[in-house]
């Protein structure tokens, strides 16, 4: 049976007791990241194995590391491990639950994002249903980067820096409004936590700077003396976030000099214009897809809203076209981008669609089907609102993670097993390189393979054989990247590469441009290894 708001659930246990439909997605996306058919997706980037590598060091030596351990061509070169916090969550599930741990904690960072996205949907006066098809337009447009590593931490601070900055402009027009005390400070304190998880802190900065520069204008533009008041004070304070926030990105292992190293990367045009998830979306995949339906979504809600002689606020405008410019400037932008995209156009969406229910100029059939679809959906999302017990998540995350404890197993069933997928990662070529034999005993050399492999090759082969090469270019620089490509693509002078790096065992993709070439060197190289996915070549 249906209730309206005016008949909530009638007692405390039982508004702790019944799931909402967020503690509902949150359970179905957990399980679907962690067991489900989104499975295949948190370790499809090999990059997390060195990761995990490194927050084990951490744990094991009680320090931080300055120089690279993993390569070959930059041992004892300046490492910057700006991800040191989220690496040591990884290295303390690994050890407690292996790669099912590293998984849990992907699908729980995950559930919790969109959960949150789904709320602050709500929150914000979007209907249910519009909510959830919104939610789930945005989670389809995430799966281009749903891995798990440190990025993800970036999507839920940045829903929960965009909610309290929305929250402290909502405040700060209202005459009456109050603000809380605390909320100048979330954003500094917040800060000493995700300058040590992910870079995305950034964008953090990007968005409290939108909406300062937005109280500015308001002060200055409004016509109100009161207003203008409100509006002056509001911009004296969340400048001095920023710069409190500022400050307190300095309090990482590396100071400053952190900055000015993030800096240079992503000042280094040839890594941005040749590292994939760091170009532009080609809008061919379902992810980039989605993301542009959801442009679509925010021009006709824009469109709708003027012509209803409404007046978007400069912060929306603003946060629409650093949304909109980030996700067309990189792929990787992409769920942060749709998650406030959407946040900026649901409301206006349900606004305009439950404004045909009292349009004139409308059908009636279309009035009267708007009116109920309106009110159906206000009625469910107001009970929706009244559901705050969250228990049945807890029980399914504490569930879960005492079956990631077990090695995966419930009973006699093996319900969780998180794994790298041997189809695309050379698990059967690593597991040669690593097996003795009576005859001769596994080398210590280096391994060249691609970038896209060498977290992996970390994960499996650390400490006893390091790589030439992996995927952290902001350790290797353009020059070191340059050569590398000059290699992979057997461009001119990769023979020169060979022999500088003293590569002697090669770990290549089967069919790839560098693993035939030295297929036609049978002088030089010999195929010690081959299968579909990778092939081993090992110099005479």
């Amino acid at each position: 049976m249906t209730r309206s708001p005016d008949h909530p659930p009638s007692s405390s246990a039982l508004r702790f007791l019944l799931p909402s439909v967020r503690d509902i997605i949150f359970i179905f996306l957990f399980w679907s990241v962690l067991a489900g058919p989104l499975s295949n997706r948190p370790l499809a980037d090999p990059d997390i194995g060195w990761h995990i590598r490194s927050g084990e060091q951490i744990l094991a030596t009680h320090s931080l590391p300055r120089t690279d351990p993993f390569s070959s061509t930059m041992q004892g070169q300046p490492w910057f491990s700006w991800e040191w916090l989220y690496d040591v969550a990884l290295g303390i599930l690994h050890q407690a639950c292996g790669l099912n741990g590293v998984v849990w904690l992907c699908a729980l960072l995950v559930a919790a994002t969109f959960a949150l996205l789904l709320w602050l949907l709500l929150q914000r006066g979007t209907g249910l249903l519009l909510a959830i098809v919104l939610m789930l337009l945005a989670e389809a447009a995430s799966t281009i980067h749903l891995y798990a590593r440190p990025h993800i931490v970036s999507w839920l601070f940045s829903l929960l820096w965009f909610a309290v900055l929305e929250d402290w402009e909502r405040r700060g027009r209202c005459e009456r409004g109050k603000l809380p005390p605390l909320i100048p400070w979330f954003f500094p304190a917040s800060m000493l936590l995700w300058v040590n998880l992910h870079g995305g802190w950034l964008f953090g900065m990007a968005l409290l700077g939108i909406y300062t520069l937005a109280a500015l204008v308001e002060s200055l533009r409004v016509k109100d003396a009161f207003a203008a008041i409100r509006a002056a004070h509001r911009t004296r304070a969340m400048a001095w976030a920023w710069v409190a926030s500022a400050v307190a990105t300095l309090a990482n292992p590396y100071g400053w000099r952190l900055h000015a190293h993030i800096y240079r990367y992503l000042g280094d045009r040839y890594l941005m214009n040749r590292i994939d998830e760091f170009r532009s979306p080609d809008f061919h995949g379902w992810a980039e897809r989605c993301f542009a339906a959801i442009l679509m979504l925010v021009l006709i809600a824009f469109a709708s809203h003027r012509r209803g002689n409404g007046k978007l606020r400069l912060s929306r405008v603003l946060v629409v076209l650093l949304a909109a410019y980030a996700g067309f400037y990189s792929s990787r932008n992409l769920p942060v981008s749709s998650m406030l995209l959407v946040l900026v156009a649901g409301p206006l969406l349900w606004e305009n669609f439950t404004a045909l229910a009292n349009k004139p100029g409308a059908w009636r059939w279309m009035r009267k089907r708007t009116a109920r679809i309106s009110e159906f959906s206000d009625r469910m999302g107001a009970q929706e609102m009244q559901l705050r017990g969250h228990l049945w998540p807890v029980v399914s995350v504490a569930f879960a993670f005492a079956i990631c404890l077990q090695g995966g197993w419930l009973g006699s069933r093996h319900l969780i097993h998180a794994q790298f997928d041997p189809k695309k990662v050379p698990v059967e070529a690593v597991s040669f390189l690593q097996k003795e034999s009576p005859a001769k005993q596994p080398s210590m050399e280096p391994v060249f393979s691609t970038d896209a492999w060498g977290g992996y090759l970390i994960y499996r082969m650390y400490p006893e054989r390091k790589v030439v090469v992996d995927d952290r270019h902001d350790l290797y620089g353009s020059g070191r990247i340059r050569q590398y490509l000059i290699l992979t693509q057997a461009a001119p002078g990769w023979q020169n590469v060979l022999q500088e790096w003293k590569i002697r065992t090669a770990l290549l993709p089967t069919g790839s441009t560098l693993a035939n070439l030295l297929r036609e060197l049978p002088q030089d190289w010999r195929v010690a290894y081959e299968d579909k996915v990778a092939v081993v070549f090992e110099r005479r």
